[in-house]
């Protein structure tokens, strides 16, 4: 089962990335949008969908009925549903360095580097690097994957505040950390475990958020009219306070339980054709964006250097199309039949082609 407006915010932080992410490339340093300055937090959105969703999808398979044979298919789903694309985009990426397409390749091709990329464990501390930088957030979940049934045992249990309160604390000590690079919770760092802890109080977030998902009284809290408006303002009023990013991220369970009821709001924002789509491909446009962006600019300096200027604003949008139909093709070449292939190995029969849920980046 999918949940139309779920997926629809997927597709809305994806994009959310995508733009904080193009003035990051110097060429485009003038595309800068304010309202997207922390769109980092976009990916803390991701990570509490991600305990939320799965929640969704897995509780009962994995928690109540917790089993060797639960627990594997489990963890086989999810990597059928995030590997393949993230090894297609680390090979591409790999290639990159290889080939020194930039001419500023700050990450070293190492046994390390390249091994752990390729098991998705880059970014669990211990010093090596994203070959894909986005990866970083793939890795940390793999993490979150392993000891969901941990998670879940605890957010349904009489400790669930206690949890609540650990993520809250955590995302404080990360916050707190002066690691941040565009803002205090915009941590990454390849050496750092924070990065990881990151993840897993945002993943860890999302679970008990599922839990009081059909509570009468969360429904009857937010499920109203108008309730997606005010959640959707306060988020965006707590956005213009400086270094308010662990309150933004604690708002950010309201949203998710807003769009889970998929009232009429919610739905005209998230669950149009548009915002389903690009939450469909959302796992594609978060991984392949940044070398998509980095092509463009260098098309955009070869047209400058031969006397062809003032029209910058074209490739960004010609980039942003470009990203579209890379990724469009990606979800339906790379992540469906990759998936279909992984469960095919695992089963030993083929599967009917079916759309995938939006894996979170």
């Amino acid at each position: 089962m999918r949940v139309a407006s779920l997926t629809g915010l997927r597709g809305v932080a994806a994009v959310s990335v995508l733009l904080y992410h193009i003035p990051h490339q110097p060429a485009f340093a003038d595309f800068a949008i304010p309202l997207f300055s922390r769109a980092y937090l976009a990916v803390d959105l991701f990570f509490i969908l991600s305990g939320f969703v799965i929640s969704y999808g897995y509780h009962d398979r994995v928690v109540r009925h917790l089993g060797t044979a639960s627990y594997i298919d489990f963890l086989v789903n999810r990597i059928a549903r995030v590997w393949p694309l993230h090894l297609i985009v680390t090979l591409v990426f790999g290639l990159r360095i290889l080939l020194n397409v930039s001419g500023n390749q700050s990450i070293e091709l190492t046994l390390a580097n390249i091994l752990s990329n390729l098991f998705m464990v880059q970014s669990w501390g211990w010093g090596t690097q994203p070959i894909a930088g986005n990866s970083w957030s793939v890795s940390t979940e793999v993490a979150a994957y392993l000891i969901y049934p941990l998670i879940a045992i605890m957010a349904f249990s009489r400790w669930a505040w206690a949890q609540a309160a650990l993520c809250v604390t955590l995302l404080s000590l990360v916050a707190s950390s002066g690691l941040g690079s565009s803002g205090p919770l915009d941590v990454n760092e390849n050496d750092s475990v924070l990065t990881l802890l990151r993840c897993l109080a945002g993943f860890s977030l999302g679970v008990p958020t599922f839990r009081i998902a059909d509570k009468p009284w969360c429904r009857a809290l937010i499920d109203r009219r108008g309730g997606f408006a005010i959640i959707c303002g306060l988020i965006v009023l707590t956005l213009l306070l400086p270094k308010a990013d662990v309150l933004v991220v604690c708002l950010m369970p309201l949203l998710v339980l807003s769009c889970y009821y998929d009232g009429t709001a919610a739905r005209t924002v998230m669950a149009n054709p548009v915002s389903f789509h690009l939450g469909l491909i959302s796992y594609s446009i978060y991984l392949w964006h940044p070398l998509v962006r980095d092509v463009a600019a260098r098309a955009m300096s070869i047209a400058q250097r031969h006397g062809i200027s003032g029209i910058d604003w074209l490739f960004v949008v010609g980039m942003i199309g470009a990203t579209w139909l890379v990724c469009w093709v990606s979800y339906l070449l790379i992540e469906i039949r990759g998936h279909q292939l992984i469960k095919w190995l695992q089963r030993g029969r083929p599967e009917r082609p079916r759309p995938i849920e939006a894996a979170a980046p």
